[in-house]
């Protein structure tokens, strides 16, 4: 860099400020979106780093630039000519020594002016940041209430593309309806077959997939359905799951070969009836109520023993 060969304060001040521009607010908004999903792994070269940096903050610095002139802030802190003195001290030791007064007064009105835009910056980044964090955790919701599918598009290009992949297909985020639960069918590398629903999940540190937790967890009797399948063709494979006892399954994830993923709806027990249970409940009381045996037959009201009168005759005996 020209500004180490002439001045060392000027290189730490412009390396500063592309730090706290540049590199700060895509480390705010990784930190803010790391509490609520896993980031996708991306990796980057060098060069790429720093250009998806540059290009996450430039639109936030251009509004935040474009908000402190429009309210009048930054020209109130200081004035192009703050920019060029402070930087004309820094490069040039001479132009310091003979403008040292204007220097420290630029300095001041520098400093100030850094504060307006980054304050702006920041607000700026950690909103965004807030936002794309609330998309993230209602992102199935809102997008089964969009009416257009070019909507759709444009939610699931922003939000999908900063979430692991793993945390996508694992969670909630692409059920179509909120009865729906996913279940997953995983074959582990032993050709063991398992089945039950995802509660849980855990990613590692670079977004891979580290284990995968089953809640009902089944096991699947593949040899003696095989066998059986031979002999009898018409055999049901569900005949052939057992239950694993316990309540909770973990399957690492270095031991899956292969993952299949289904929605499966489940009937919610509470809450107001709907008007076809109410039928059903209706007909079964119906049902109930009904006399036994023959139709001419009418239950009579039971009586104890204190009120019953003896006939008066007595049926002959044999």
């Amino acid at each position: 860099m020209i500004f180490a060969k002439q001045s060392p304060s000027a290189c730490i001040v412009v390396s500063t400020l592309i730090a706290v521009y540049l590199f700060g607010p895509d480390l705010i908004s990784r930190w803010i979106q790391g509490f609520v999903v896993p980031r996708k792994n991306l990796v980057l070269s060098r060069g790429e780093e720093v250009t998806h940096a540059i290009l996450w903050a430039a639109i936030p610095l251009a509004v935040a630039v474009v908000w402190a002139v429009w309210t009048g802030k930054l020209a109130q802190c200081g004035s192009v000519s703050d920019l060029q003195t402070v930087f004309s001290g820094l490069y040039s030791e001479k132009f310091f020594q003979e403008h040292r007064v204007e220097f420290f007064q630029s300095l001041h009105s520098f400093f100030w002016m850094n504060v307006c835009l980054l304050l702006r910056l920041y607000c700026l980044v950690v909103g965004f940041s807030l936002l794309l964090n609330v998309l993230i955790r209602r992102y199935s919701t809102i997008r089964n209430k969009l009416p257009a599918p070019w909507m759709k598009t444009v939610l699931a290009t922003i939000v999908l593309p900063r979430a692991s992949e793993w945390h996508v297909l694992l969670s909630d985020m692409l059920l179509p309806s909120k009865d729906l639960t996913l279940s997953a069918d995983v074959l582990t590398k032993g050709g063991v077959l398992y089945q039950g629903r995802v509660q849980e999940k855990m990613l590692s540190a670079d977004g891979s997939l580290h284990s995968i937790t089953l809640s009902n967890p089944r096991r699947f009797l593949r040899e003696q359905f095989q066998k059986e399948k031979e002999t009898a063709p018409t055999v049901k494979s569900e005949d052939f799951w057992r239950d694993i006892p316990g309540n909770l399954f973990i399957l690492m994830g270095s031991d899956i070969t292969n993952l299949n993923l289904r929605y499966v709806r489940e009937k919610v027990l509470f809450g107001p009836p709907s008007p076809e249970e109410i039928e059903v409940l209706r007909r079964l009381l119906t049902r109930l109520t009904e006399p036994a045996g023959p139709a001419s037959y009418r239950p009579q009201p039971t009586t104890y023993a204190s009120n019953v009168e003896a006939p008066d005759e007595l049926p002959p005996t044999s």
